[in-house]
């Protein structure tokens, strides 16, 4: 399923073909397929930083329609743990799921926005989410696609526990949500958990920053 980018607005959607009409502007106009065919990136279940940079040099508009949100919860079960937690045992990681619990998002629901306070953490147990940076007058651009077994809303975790991108689902989605204070709890509780959970939201950090590198090079090369 391919990434793609609207050239107007610079909507972005996942699918295995873009429409002919932009859902966001409403515009008939170009896809640019953003999608990872470099292993620097992740592959194709990813997005390019590189071919992003270079749509936004071409948008024409900076138009965006707010998704609409449609929320459901379920019992917390046994369910898969995200990398965010690997290198826990499995005790540690039982600690982590009764903390949560499920919700479901259907596709193109904004699950958090950028700038607002940080509350949960997010474990995404079945489908994909978008991650995407505000930019102003609407305009979003994607810095990522998280996927099962990953996670978002590090920043809940991170003081000042703001959010620094604004993530919607990509399909129907569900996601495991874990309260703030309880996970910071554990993690003092527990140092042992609390050092591995910090260690891997550096290499989410060091991932994030690198993308937004990546973006801004392909903007510059298509300005040039």
């Amino acid at each position: 399923m391919g990434h793609w980018m609207c050239v107007t607005c610079g909507y972005y959607l996942q699918g295995p073909q873009p429409p002919n009409r932009c859902p966001s502007c409403s515009q008939v106009c170009v896809f640019n397929d953003v999608t990872c065919y470099r292993p620097e990136c992740g592959g194709e279940s990813n997005v390019d930083p590189l071919l992003v940079g270079a749509t936004m040099g071409t948008l024409a508009g900076l138009k965006t329609i707010p998704a609409k949100q449609t929320i459901t919860h379920t019992t917390v079960e046994s369910v898969p743990i995200a990398k965010i937690f690997s290198g826990l045992t499995e005790k540690q990681r039982d600690k982590v799921r009764n903390l949560g619990r499920i919700e479901t998002y259907e596709q193109n629901a904004v699950i958090c926005k950028e700038g607002d306070e940080s509350r949960k953490l997010y474990l995404v147990e079945k489908g994909q989410v978008a991650v995407q940076s505000e930019l102003g007058k609407g305009l979003r651009i994607p810095i990522t696609v998280v996927s099962e077994g990953q996670a978002f809303g590090w920043s809940a975790l991170v003081p000042p526990y703001r959010l620094t991108a604004t993530v919607t689902a990509a399909s129907k989605t569900q996601v495991l949500s874990i309260e703030r204070e309880p996970v910071l709890l554990l993690m003092k509780d527990d140092t042992a958990v609390g050092y591995t959970i910090i260690q891997n939201i550096a290499g989410i950090v060091a991932s994030r920053l690198r993308n937004l590198e990546l973006e801004m090079i392909g903007l510059v090369q298509r300005i040039k």
